[in-house]
């Protein structure tokens, strides 16, 4: 008969087989990653439900209650888990860091490209694309249309 920690185990170990195994199925969980969560699974779910094996360790490392190993293991488990998580996390955070600056370096040259080649033209960046002069004509007096469509300058002329 298993008692009621034990199925506790065997019940927590299979959830989190099912969440690694539906996270790796969606692709929120890299392979290399879930690979780690599933053999951590399987190792929690012998340890349940071979209570025998737990009891020996138990009683080789001096532990009164088995039970409370297993959650010791989990608990370094965990703590390593997080450690290498750490350590990856630093890693990409420097990578993001490397990438920053290279776009802002990239970012810089392009404006210092557009820039003498506006100095050139006399345009600015939007308005070259969108056509327009920097420089726009605007007559003060308003435009009169004859009756064959054409527009004259102004009306005094």
């Amino acid at each position: 008969m298993i008692d009621r920690i034990d199925g506790i185990g065997v019940a927590v170990s299979l959830m989190l087989l099912a969440t690694v195994l539906e996270l790796a199925r969606r692709r929120k969980l890299t392979e290399e990653y879930s690979v780690l969560w599933v053999l951590c699974g399987l190792a929690l779910l012998v340890l349940s439900i071979r209570r025998d094996w737990l009891d020996r360790s138990a009683l080789w490392l001096g532990v009164h209650y088995p039970p409370s190993l297993l959650l010791l293991a989990l608990i370094v488990v965990v703590f390593v888990a997080a450690l290498s998580f750490s350590v990856i996390l630093s890693s990409q955070r420097r990578q993001i860091e490397r990438l920053v600056e290279d776009t802002a370096l990239l970012a810089a040259e392009l404006r210092e490209m557009r820039g003498d080649r506006q100095l050139g033209t006399g345009l600015r960046g939007d308005e070259e694309a969108d056509g327009l002069s920097a420089v726009s004509a605007v007559s003060p007096e308003p435009m009169v249309v004859d009756a064959s469509g054409h527009g004259a300058q102004s009306r005094g002329q």
